[in-house]
């Protein structure tokens, strides 16, 4: 598994195609600092590459509460569980 680590509300064109397209199935995606507004702008994109390249969609509870959010989408992470999520990965990619 394969964890992908988004900071970004967006990338230029190519690198988001790049980073979609290098999803696996059993990968985990994780929306950290202002990757996490992806959660309201960008909802149903999210949704559909959990449904098409069944992925896990994570996100961590410390940048919900700093910028406000409620996500009904993915999973909730706190600090801790993010250190262990990184640990259990076989590799980790920061986008």
């Amino acid at each position: 598994m394969t964890l992908h680590q988004i900071n970004q509300l967006s990338y230029p064109t190519e690198l988001e195609s790049i980073w979609q397209n290098g999803l696996k199935k059993g990968d985990q995606l994780l929306l950290i600092e202002e990757g996490i507004l992806r959660l309201s702008q960008d909802h149903s994109q999210l949704k559909s590459l959990i449904e098409t390249k069944g992925i896990e969609l994570l996100y961590l509870q410390s940048d919900a509460v700093a910028y406000g959010l409620t996500p009904s989408l993915g999973n909730i992470l706190s600090d801790e569980e993010w250190v262990q999520t990184t640990f259990s990965a076989n590799a980790i990619i920061s986008w």
